[in-house]
């Protein structure tokens, strides 16, 4: 069976635990980096050697990955966005 490859930018609400407490993550590419970036703090991979690489790119800098990984989901700039979007 084919994908249909929807990229609907779904990822797990752990995920957004572990970003809010300032913890990098890597996830799977679904198509949240078109709103939420991809490559410093939340961290997206296709295939294998891109978790690799992304491992080699958070133990490089740890500290600039968690501060980038808290900011994904800093109330102020999640609110802006969602108040924006509703045209608020």
């Amino acid at each position: 069976m084919r994908s249909l490859g929807l990229n609907t930018g779904w990822f797990s609400n752990r995920n957004a635990c572990y970003l809010a407490a300032g913890r990098p993550v890597i996830t799977q590419e679904t198509g949240f980096t078109k709103n939420y970036g991809g490559s410093t703090g939340l961290l997206s991979f296709r295939t294998l050697d891109e978790v690799a690489d992304a491992v080699k790119q958070i133990n490089s800098d740890y500290a600039k990955h968690s501060r980038a990984a808290r900011e994904v989901f800093e109330a102020e700039i999640v609110l802006k966005s969602v108040l924006d979007r509703a045209g608020v």
